[in-house]
């Protein structure tokens, strides 16, 4: 099975870049920064070998997560396993204007992990940005690193990629970034199996 590396060489070029940029304080310090980049690399091609021979999730393993409700909202329409060869599931809780839109795409299999790829990078980079749209930051939410973008208009995105496999999007309407902890709690993430 031949492995997609042209997410692996953008990559380790942005981040030898990136890391030029910065100012050494100690003679060591690019030494270090190489060998991480390296590791990194290896950790993402090693993510991919094992996510190209797993098998998908069914509709009925994706079924058997799918939570009922979040922050008291019923679950008002889900599709699952939409794409071909690639497990994915995507629902929205609403009541009224406030609303929640999750979708979750499995890694497991090769078309899996090619979908997973930009989820897999960008779970790699910390993110710091704001601008007139809004801001962008990575945390942690839950024990999950996320990156976390907080719209003007109120909305909030939430990005990860749990367990090394699934990559999960989040959407809010009329949700307090007080409530964020609580809904990433609620998706129980840990039960996709």
């Amino acid at each position: 099975m031949k492995i997609n590396n042209s997410y692996i060489i953008p990559f380790v070029s942005f981040l030898l870049v990136s890391c030029g940029r910065k100012e050494s304080k100690k003679p060591d310090q690019d030494a270090t920064n190489t060998v991480k980049l390296v590791r990194t690399a290896k950790d993402v091609q090693e993510n991919q070998s094992s996510l190209a021979n797993e098998t998908p999730l069914t509709k009925e393993e994706f079924e058997s997560w799918l939570p009922g409700t979040l922050l008291g909202m019923p679950l008002t329409s889900s599709t699952i396993n939409m794409l071909p060869e690639i497990g994915s599931c995507s629902a929205t809780y609403s009541v009224k204007n406030r609303r929640i839109r999750v979708m979750v795409i499995d890694g497991a299999g090769e078309k899996g992990n090619n979908a997973v790829s930009s989820y897999r990078m960008s779970s790699i980079m910390e993110y710091d940005e704001k601008g007139t749209w809004g801001s962008t930051k990575t945390t942690t939410i839950s024990g999950i690193k996320v990156k976390e973008s907080s719209l003007k208009n109120g909305k909030f995105n939430l990005s990860m990629f749990y367990n090394n496999r699934f990559a999960v999007d989040v959407e809010t309407n009329e949700v307090g970034h007080e409530e964020l902890e609580q809904l990433v709690k609620e998706l129980n993430l840990e039960q996709i199996k």
